[in-house]
């Protein structure tokens, strides 16, 4: 999520908004078993984050994000 592209897509905010979501998962997946709801939630996100796309490699690396076009508040 470094990309130069990224942050002019998102700012910067949103895309430590977005790291920020990303470690809380990680935490979460770490603490508490994989049968836990939770864990499997964050597992989910994580697998999200770190998804393939068709064009590239994982969402974490590539130039999505810069292609988006975000519209309000989510």
């Amino acid at each position: 999520m470094t990309n130069q592209g990224v942050y002019r897509a998102l700012g910067l905010k949103q895309v430590r908004q977005l790291k920020e979501v990303y470690e809380c998962a990680r935490a979460v997946k770490a603490n508490y078993p994989e049968s836990h709801i939770a864990s499997k939630a964050a597992k989910r996100l994580i697998d999200a984050f770190e998804a393939e796309i068709q064009n590239g490699g994982p969402v974490l690396d590539s130039y999505w994000l810069t292609e988006s076009d975000p519209q309000g508040i989510a």
